[in-house]
């Protein structure tokens, strides 16, 4: 499949999204210098350091955790090591460890791991997937700000589980909570075609979950510019990534069979998308309700101190619960009904609510000061852009009928995911989660963050969130029932 804007076209790539209506101004030619999407592109890692003007000569970070990989026969972070001795590097190997836990996660901690091994005329090459690229990112961006010196950095990504790589945006954990921090991006990109391909198949299954979240967040995206948060708001990212569908439903087979075209398009779809959310500077356009639901999941686990389940499969069986309140909103909503009086809680209010919420998972009372620090700064702006509610009512005709255009019905996303071998609900997940936690998030979600979605405009609206959590949840659970019947016709 030919995409509309191909990263692995290089200069073509960036001076054809230039012409996009929406481009955002005031951005260099080319964000990131070089992006490989390439069968034994690992073999060219040495090259490409050489392109970014490093040279051997210069010390050589490579930063990974324990996890094992393999790519064919072979281990695959010992052989990108001798790839890089051959080539005359002198590789210093930087292992991250958990420091609580089984799994290394995105914190200061990790970062500062990181930061402490920076050097003036460092290379850096992270290799790993999410929460390595991510922690390499913020301490790369941390190192700069304070000392003036910009590493040169690559990234070889071994999965294909998200579109943050091309991202200048790292999730980093602030107090037991998730925030998005700005950060750095890599100079260069190495997506090896035979790691993507042997990486586990959950992680593959995460990425495309991570996609198809838009279906959710372009809507969310919408609902938060008119209410008169989100100046940044355009047609561009839509654009940008071109039709969705073609790319998980018509090649749905080459992705889970794993062939090398199909590893390639999902990759290069998945870093187009990463782009535009940096040229644009916010993270909004692909991560709405849904990621903020498996945000709170997560959260739930690390307080728990339980492992955490795929955070893209979550996000993507987040979309569909989210897509069934959404139709729900837009089928009852009416501005004709609402009590503008009544849509504006006190500050007071919200915190004993944010409090009353977390005390149990968080006894300390930590995360729920985090989630008041941010949540009062889009509790203050809701007061203070009443005008732009007043509008949103005058327009929602006009609004609805953008929604609608965006979403997908739950059938149709459980159809995707079960072309893709997904997971089809969150007992399916390993480890499971279960109703209490999915429902927790689905309720409280909105609280964790400053982001305005439909979750706000439920609290907000004092909408009867209980209710509509029962029949999200029983809707989705018949819509899963059906997606699994064809699942087994279709194994049979």
């Amino acid at each position: 499949m030919v995409l509309p804007y191909d990263p692995a076209d290089g200069d073509t790539f960036w001076k054809a999204i230039k012409s996009i209506k929406g481009y955002p101004k005031n951005n260099p030619d080319r964000l990131i210098r070089h992006m490989l999407f390439e069968s034994d592109a690992l073999f060219k890692l040495p090259r490409l350091l050489g392109r970014l003007g490093a040279s051997p000569a210069q010390p050589l970070l490579v930063v990974t955790d324990s996890t094992p990989m393999r790519r064919g026969r072979e281990r695959l972070k010992p052989l990108v090591l001798v790839v890089l001795e051959k080539a005359g590097w002198n590789p210093e190997p930087l292992v991250l460890e958990p420091y609580t836990g089984e799994h290394v996660r995105t914190d200061m901690e990790q970062i500062g791991t990181v930061e402490a091994r920076l050097q003036e005329k460092a290379v850096v090459l992270s290799l790993g997937s999410g929460t390595v690229t991510d922690i390499v990112k913020q301490a790369c961006y941390n190192f700069e700000k304070k000392t003036g010196h910009r590493p040169t950095y690559a990234a070889y990504p071994t999965a294909n589980s998200m579109g943050a790589y091309t991202s200048n945006v790292a999730t980093v954990y602030l107090r037991g909570v998730k925030r998005s921090l700005p950060s750095r991006l890599p100079d260069a990109l190495v997506y090896d075609l035979e790691t993507l391909r042997d990486a586990p198949y959950t992680m593959t299954v995460a990425g495309t979950g991570d996609m198809l979240a838009c279906f959710i967040s372009f809507p969310d995206w919408l609902i938060a510019h008119r209410l008169g948060f989100d100046p940044s708001y355009s047609e561009f990212q839509q654009v940008l990534m071109g039709p969705i569908e073609k790319v998980f439903v018509d090649h749905a087979d080459q992705i889970r069979e794993g062939t090398l075209e199909g590893v390639a398009l999902q990759a290069r779809f998945m870093a187009a998308a990463g782009v535009g959310v940096s040229l644009l500077n916010a993270s909004t356009p692909l991560s709405g309700y849904e990621h903020i639901i498996s945000h709170l999941i997560d959260q739930q686990a690390e307080f728990s101190n339980r492992p955490p389940s795929s955070h893209g499969t979550q996000v993507v069986l987040a979309t569909l619960l989210v897509s069934i309140a959404y139709r729900c909103f837009l089928d009852n909503f009416k501005p004709s009904e609402v009590d503008l009086e009544h849509c504006y809680p006190s500050a007071d209010t919200m915190k004993r609510r944010i409090d009353s919420a977390f005390a149990a998972m968080d006894p300390s009372g930590e995360a729920a000061a985090e989630c008041w620090d941010e949540y009062r700064i889009k509790l203050d702006a809701w007061h203070a852009n009443r005008r732009a509610f007043e509008r949103f009512f005058n327009d929602w005709p006009e609004i609805r009928s953008r929604i609608e255009q965006y979403l997908r019905p739950p059938r149709w996303i459980a159809r995707v995911l079960t072309n893709l071998g997904s997971p089809l609900s969150f007992d399916e997940l390993e480890p499971p989660v279960t109703e209490d936690q999915v429902r927790f998030a689905f309720l409280n979600a909105p609280l964790i963050r400053r982001r305005v979605t439909l979750g706000d405009l439920l609290i907000f609206l004092d909408w009867n969130r209980e209710a509509l959590w029962d029949h999200v949840w029983h809707e989705s659970k018949a819509v899963v029932e059906a997606a699994r019947c064809q699942r087994d016709q279709r194994r049979n």
